[in-house]
């Protein structure tokens, strides 16, 4: 190779590294940091995904929390506005449907539920109480009644209509049912146990 030719591969060489050192430096200093514009005096706020505003929003990929349940037909138009669980037209599911209720209280919830038609007239909260996630409710026997006098869907029903709302409502993880002092028993099953939300 003569000397003409290596001096023309290495300016071409020179030539291409600049031009290339000219695209990047153009490239970096076009880009715009964050809280930059084009306008003197004025700020952009910075394009960043929501982050959780404290640690304890965060959630792990072990999170097995769902997303709250968004009510089918929400009607705030009073009173407390709460999610209660009725069944579907084939009464074989549950479905959530935003309702009205007096105020926050036990009995609220159960006049909203009875409202919809998901439990009996008559039906009352005795008394309730709440440890460990667990949410203790004593009925009465009008809805100890109810659940031994239905079928095996009735009582899923009637039984699930009341845990799922008590649970979504009260951010508990499972609601045991007594009735009188006693553990809920229907000619199916006895309850002595808490039961969570269904899905």
């Amino acid at each position: 190779m003569s000397k003409r030719t290596k001096a023309v591969v290495v300016a071409v060489i020179v030539i291409i590294a600049l031009i290339a050192a000219a695209c990047i430096y153009g490239y970096v200093s076009g880009q715009k940091t964050p809280g930059q514009t084009d306008q003197p005096g004025q700020t952009v706020e910075p394009d960043t995904p929501n982050e959780p505003d404290t640690p304890d929003d965060q959630q792990t990929p072990d999170d097995t929390e769902e997303d709250p349940v968004q009510p089918e037909n929400p009607n705030p138009s009073g009173g407390e506005s709460v999610v209660v669980y009725v069944p579907d037209e084939q009464g074989e599911t549950l479905t959530p449907v935003g309702t009205d209720a007096v105020d926050d209280s036990d009995q609220a919830l159960v006049d909203a539920l009875i409202a919809a038609g998901s439990l009996p007239e008559g039906a009352a909260v005795q008394s309730s109480s709440t440890a460990d996630g667990v949410l203790t409710l004593d009925m009465n026997a009008v809805y100890g009644d109810a659940v031994r006098s239905s079928g095996t869907t009735g009582e899923s029903l009637l039984i699930y209509s009341l845990v799922n709302t008590f649970v979504q409502a009260r951010g508990v993880n499972s609601v045991l049912i007594t009735v009188d002092g006693a553990p809920l028993e229907s000619g199916h099953e006895i309850y002595d146990y808490p039961l969570e939300a269904t899905s």
